[in-house]
């Protein structure tokens, strides 16, 4: 599973991806995690199986979730606690109880 989250400026998200490759490998799950900048999310929309967007992006998550359509790819909106608490595990539940 390739998962990309995608924040302002990619910084705060490189820590929050970081917490949830730790997460998934303790759950033996096989993901690769990338955190970029909002600006660089159509180079990767024909790879990536998930797309999580910051809660700070909340005001582009339609336009977003409609750009990412045509490629079958899930958008999550990650939960502000989550976020601010860099709780990898619990961004990934979000991502496995998701229905889309």
């Amino acid at each position: 599973m390739f998962i990309l989250l995608a924040c302002g400026m990619g910084a705060s998200s490189g820590f929050l991806a970081q917490s949830m490759r730790k997460a998934a490998k303790s759950r033996g799950i096989e993901a690769t995690i990338k955190a970029v900048s909002d600006t660089q999310i159509d180079d990767y929309l024909n790879d990536i199986d998930v797309l999580l967007i910051g809660p700070h992006l909340k005001h582009r998550f339609r336009d977003i979730e409609s750009k990412a359509a045509p490629y079958q790819v899930k958008v999550v909106l990650v939960d502000e606690r989550s976020y601010a608490m860099l709780d990898g595990e619990s961004v990934l539940n979000q991502i496995l109880g998701s229905s889309t």
